[in-house]
């Protein structure tokens, strides 16, 4: 029975995010999802011992079931970090918009603090979208894992950083309209 309901729940979840049927109304779905990024960027010195790195991930948009992840469509994310390079502590902020496969759209806003080339953990607030997707709440717990960097340094002084890694949400809670 719990399999049932687990299998059930994650498939409303998908639909939900990935252009099936809406949710119904005020009931909470939770759920992990992940997607895989390419982050681009630009690095420039923000103080003597501090970088400030603004960058733009985007990748496709993965439910976790227990069959398996489930193509949900695509995120895009803003990014904007600050590392302390005497402790190498980061700490970041920004937002992202999901498109499911239907062209609904959902919006939210995070925060994170971790470490440089480790990555950072923080909340994630879903404020609302478009579409079957208008009205739409929820809370995570995201997590940003890199996995390689290409730095390109500049004439400007400033650095390009190339990077892939993965995004994820842990524990998302989402409330239909």
């Amino acid at each position: 029975m719990v399999t049932i309901r687990r299998v059930l729940t994650s498939a409303c979840c998908t639909l939900a995010l990935s252009g099936g049927v809406a949710s119904a109304q005020d009931e909470v779905q939770t759920f992990n999802a992940f997607a895989v990024m390419a982050a681009n960027g630009t690095i420039i010195r923000a103080a003597e011992k501090q970088v400030m790195i603004v960058a733009t991930l985007t990748g496709p948009f993965f439910i976790e079931t227990d069959e398996g992840p489930i193509h949900s469509g695509h995120v895009t994310c803003a990014a904007s970090a600050q590392v302390d390079q005497a402790t190498f502590r980061l700490t970041g902020n920004g937002a992202c918009t999901f498109a499911a496969q239907d062209g609904a759209t959902a919006w939210g806003d995070w925060q994170c603090a971790g470490y440089e080339l480790v990555g950072c953990r923080g909340p994630f607030k879903l404020a609302g979208g478009t579409a079957r997707l208008a009205g739409v709440t929820g809370e995570a717990t995201l997590t940003w894992r890199p996995s390689a960097h290409e730095l390109s340094r500049q004439l400007d002084g400033t650095t390009l950083d190339s990077a892939t890694g993965i995004l994820l949400w842990r524990d998302f809670k989402l409330k239909g309209k």
